[in-house]
């Protein structure tokens, strides 16, 4: 498997692109929940899992972990990752999911990372990971998790697990807007009662239910709860233009 090496000064370098490149080809990125991630404790591990309907879904993960200081990785196929091998320099690492041995090999790689805690580290261990596998369509029902996050969370002392959901939609605007709602967190422990099989049938039922919140929020215009990461560049140029005149 290909692992992660993650490059502090290189994330940072490459948030100003990123973010550059997400302001010109859309019209903003606005997330909810954002508070289950700034509001969190440290010594804690987060599993993010996401649903997964575009390309752009890692770049648009990235801001958000780096937004909210998150000391993140992400699992990634390896063929991608082979082509992409840059993404290993902002914490992304491979799976082979047709290759059993491979594939556990991954997954206790990853449980690893989340349980290492740097002397004086205050940064939260998150790891990103899309359990559907590969990209499909945001409305299509069910989503058919594989069972990957499940296994990794339970081989954690201790972890939160929050669904995250991503949407790509056209307003009245030229550029689509990116959404995303991060949902509340849940815990779990050593405590816990829970097989794969199980804990992944409930991951599914909280990413579906995200989802649809997403889908509806945008569909009734309500975005109170919403804060904008990223503007789009045309309005930070108005912007501008309209300081200038002041």
């Amino acid at each position: 498997m290909l692992t992660a090496r993650r490059s502090l000064w290189l994330e940072r370098l490459f948030r100003l692109y990123n973010r550059n490149l997400l302001r010109r080809r859309f019209e903003g990125l606005r997330v909810a929940g954002l508070r289950h991630l700034r509001e969190r404790a440290a010594d804690v591990p987060l599993v993010l899992y996401a649903n997964h309907s575009s390309w752009w879904d890692g770049l648009v993960i990235f801001e958000v972990g780096m937004s909210c200081a998150l000391k993140q990785y992400a699992m990634m196929e390896e063929r991608q990752l082979r082509v992409y091998g840059f993404f290993r320099r902002l914490g992304a690492f491979s799976v082979v999911r047709e290759d059993g041995r491979g594939a556990r090999r991954s997954i206790d790689y990853a449980a690893g990372l989340l349980s290492e805690r740097a002397q004086g580290d205050a940064a939260t261990p998150a790891l990103w990971i899309f359990p559907q596998g590969d990209t499909r369509a945001n409305d299509l029902r069910p989503l058919n998790l594989y069972r990957g996050a499940a296994h990794i969370a339970l081989r954690l002392p201790r972890v939160r697990l929050l669904p995250v959901a991503l949407r790509y939609e056209h307003g009245n605007a030229f550029r689509p807007e990116i959404f995303v709602r991060i949902g509340a967190p849940e815990k779990f422990g050593e405590h816990e009662k829970m097989g794969a099989k199980n804990l992944t049938a409930r991951m599914e039922q909280r990413l579906t239910q995200t989802l649809d919140c997403v889908r509806a929020d945008i569909i009734e215009e309500e975005f109170a709860d919403y804060e904008e990461l990223v503007a789009p560049e045309r309005r930070r140029k108005e912007g501008r233009r309209a300081s200038n005149l002041v």
